[in-house]
C-alpha cells in the first residue's frame, strides 16, 4: 500500500534521497582524497522499492549487458544439488547443472568444491575443514613468517584466534576438538618462545594484566559463547524464533557435553585463570600484577620495545621458568643449595635478590632505575639531586633522589624487592618511608633543597617487573606518562635477566660462608 501510494503521488519520500557515504581506503595509509573509494549506502526501504520497479521494467525493457546493477550474473553463480537414494539409504552429489536462469545453465559445484557462508566453507559433505585443521595451517604459516616472537604473539591474539573462535562457535564442534586446539596453540607458543614443557598452562590463558599472555582458551570460551547465542535467541521478539530455540534438537547444537568449566561472562573466565596462575608455584609472585595493569601491555602489543631474544627472556623471568637448580629438582630430590656458597636454595628469587655472584648486577639494575626516574622527573620541570651530590648525617644512608620545586621537597628511594612470597610490596615501601623519616636527614635536605614541605617517597618494583600501586600513582602525579612507567617495569625485568645470565656464567664461591678456606687460599 505504501509503495502504491508513492507511485500514485509520483513523489518519493525524503528517506529515498538520503544516503550514508563511507570512505573505504584503497591503500594502507591513504594521504590523498583520491586514495579513498566512496560507497553510498541508501535506505533499505528505498532499495527494495527500486528493485521491484527494476524487475517489472525488465519485462518490457530488458537490461543491456553493461547494466548489471539489477541483474543476476550466471557466471558468478553456482548450484549444489543433493539427491537422496532412499532404496540404498544414502545421499548422492549431483555434479550436473540442473538449474537455468534466463537460458543460461548455472554451473554445479564439484564434490571437492565449496562455497563460503557466514565465514565458513561448506560443500556437499557439509563443513569441509574442522577448526583444528584450519588452526594448524595458520600456525604453520605464522611460524614460517620472518617475525619477532612478540609480533607472532600479537598476530596470534588479534588475527588467528578470533577467526578460529568464530569458526568454532558458529559450527558444530566437539569438546575433544576444542581441547586439541588449545594444545596446538600452547605447543606453538612453547616452540616460538622457547619455553620449557612444564610452563604453567595458566600462564598462557591468564590475562596480561594478571601476569599471563592473554591467549583465549577455546575449551572454556566456546561453550560460553554458544550458550550466550542460545540465550539471545530466546530474547528476540519473533515468536517463531523463540519457539525454535526451545526445541531439543536446536538446544543440543548449542551445548557441548563434557565441558570442564562453564562461565556466564568474560569476567568469570578471567578470574578463573588468574586464580589458577596464582595457585601455581611459578605464578604465585604475580599476585600484585593487577594492581597496576597498564605497565604490562608490552607482553601483548607486539611493539619493538624489546628485542626478540630479550622478550623471551623477560617472559621466563616473569613466569619464574628460568632454568635453575631448584626448578630442575622438582619432583626428583631435595632442592640443592646455591653453589656460590650462599647456603640458600638455588631458586630464581635467591639468584636475583641475595646471591653473592650477582651483587654488582643487582646494584646496576637499581642504579639504572634511579637514573631513569630522575631523568623522567627532571624533564617535567623538577630539580633533582642525585645520591652522591649531598651529605647525610653520620651512620645514615643517602636516599637515591631529592626532588624539589619552590614549594615541595620529595625524598625518594628506589627498591627492587622480592616477589609476593616475601611479603607485599607495600611493606617494602613503608619500610623505606620509615627509614628516611628522620629529623637530622630532613635538616640536611633542607640545606640543599630549600625549606619546602618535605615528604618521603618509596618507589618499589619487584624482580618480576610488577610496580607497586602507590609508586605508579606518585609517578603519574609527577607527570610521568604511562609509556615511561611501562618502560621502567621493562627495565627492571631487563636487569633481572642480566643478573640471571651473570649467575650462570660466573663460578665464584664465597669461601667465608662455606668454611674451610678463605679467598687468599
Amino acid at each position: 500500500y505504501l509503495f502504491n501510494s508513492i507511485l500514485a503521488c509520483g513523489y518519493p519520500t525524503k528517506s529515498f534521497k538520503n544516503s550514508r557515504t563511507v570512505l573505504i581506503p584503497k591503500t594502507e595509509k591513504p594521504s590523498d582524497p583520491g586514495e579513498f573509494r566512496p560507497l553510498a549506502i541508501a535506505s533499505v526501504f528505498g532499495r527494495v522499492f527500486h528493485r521491484i520497479l527494476a524487475s517489472r521494467l525488465g519485462v518490457w525493457a530488458p537490461l543491456g549487458a553493461s547494466q548489471r546493477a539489477f541483474q543476476v550474473n550466471p557466471a558468478k553463480c553456482s548450484t549444489l544439488a543433493i539427491i537422496w537414494d532412499g532404496k540404498n539409504k544414502r545421499w548422492l552429489h549431483d555434479a550436473k547443472g540442473q538449474f537455468k536462469f534466463r537460458g543460461s545453465t548455472l554451473p554445479a559445484l564439484g564434490v571437492e568444491e565449496s562455497y563460503k557462508y557466514l565465514g565458513l566453507q561448506y560443500g556437499s559433505k557439509g563443513k569441509l575443514k574442522t577448526g583444528l585443521e584450519l588452526l594448524k595451517g595458520m600456525l604453520r604459516e605464522l611460524k614460517e613468517a620472518p617475525l619477532k616472537p612478540q609480533q607472532r604473539v600479537f598476530l596470534l591474539r588479534t588475527n588467528i584466534l578470533p577467526k578460529i573462535m568464530y569458526y568454532l562457535v558458529n559450527g558444530r564442534v566437539h569438546q575433544y576438538t576444542l581441547r586439541e586446539c588449545d594444545k596446538c596453540v600452547r605447543r606453538f607458543l612453547r616452540e616460538v618462545l622457547h619455553l620449557p614443557h612444564d610452563t604453567p598452562v595458566s600462564a598462557f590463558h591468564a590475562c596480561a594484566k594478571d601476569g599471563g599472555l592473554d591467549i583465549d582458551c577455546f575449551e572454556s570460551l566456546v561453550p560460553m559463547y554458544k550458550w550466550q547465542k542460545l540465550v539471545s535467541l530466546e530474547e528476540v521478539p519473533d515468536n517463531l524464533v523463540r519457539d525454535l530455540s526451545q526445541l531439543p534438537a536446536i538446544r543440543k547444537r548449542f551445548q557441548l557435553k563434557g565441558a570442564q568449566t562453564s562461565f556466564n561472562n568474560r569476567a568469570e573466565y578471567r578470574m578463573f585463570w588468574k586464580n589458577k596462575l596464582l595457585d601455581n608455584l611459578d605464578g604465585f609472585g604475580l599476585g600484585e600484577a593487577a594492581d597496576v595493569p597498564q605497565v604490562h601491555s608490552w607482553v601483548t602489543d607486539g611493539s619493538s620495545l624489546l628485542t626478540g631474544e630479550m622478550y623471551i627472556k623477560c617472559l621466563k623471568i616473569r613466569w619464574n621458568v628460568w632454568p635453575t637448580a631448584a626448578r630442575a629438582s622438582r619432583g626428583r630430590r631435595q632442592a640443592p643449595l646455591c653453589d656460590a656458597g650462599c647456603r640458600q636454595i638455588e631458586g630464581l628469587g635467591h639468584i636475583l635478590q641475595q646471591c653473592n655472584r650477582t651483587w654488582d648486577k643487582r646494584g646496576a639494575r637499581h642504579d639504572r632505575i634511579v637514573e631513569f626516574v630522575g631523568s623522567q622527573v627532571e624533564r617535567r620541570g623538577f630539580n633533582v639531586i642525585k645520591e652522591k651530590s649531598f651529605a647525610t648525617p653520620r651512620g645514615h644512608r643517602r636516599p637515591d633522589l631529592i626532588i624539589y620545586n619552590k614549594d615541595r621537597v620529595w625524598i625518594a628511594d628506589v627498591t627492587i624487592c622480592a616477589d609476593r612470597g616475601a611479603g607485599p610490596m607495600a611493606l617494602a615501601r613503608d619500610n623505606k618511608i620509615k627509614y628516611y623519616t628522620d629529623e637530622d636527614l630532613a635538616t640536611e635536605v633542607a640545606k640543599v633543597a630549600g625549606p619546602g614541605a618535605q615528604s618521603v617517597v618509596g618507589l618499589v618494583w619487584n624482580w618480576r617487573g610488577c610496580c607497586e600501586k602507590k609508586t605508579d600513582e606518585w609517578l603519574k602525579k609527577m607527570g610521568v606518562p604511562i609509556e615511561s612507567r611501562r618502560l621502567a617495569s621493562v627495565r627492571v625485568l631487563e636487569g633481572s635477566v642480566w643478573c640471571a645470565e651473570v649467575f650462570r656464567k660466573r663460578t665464584g664461591i664465597n669461601f667465608a660462608q662455606v668454611g674451610g678456606r678463605n679467598r687468599s687460599e
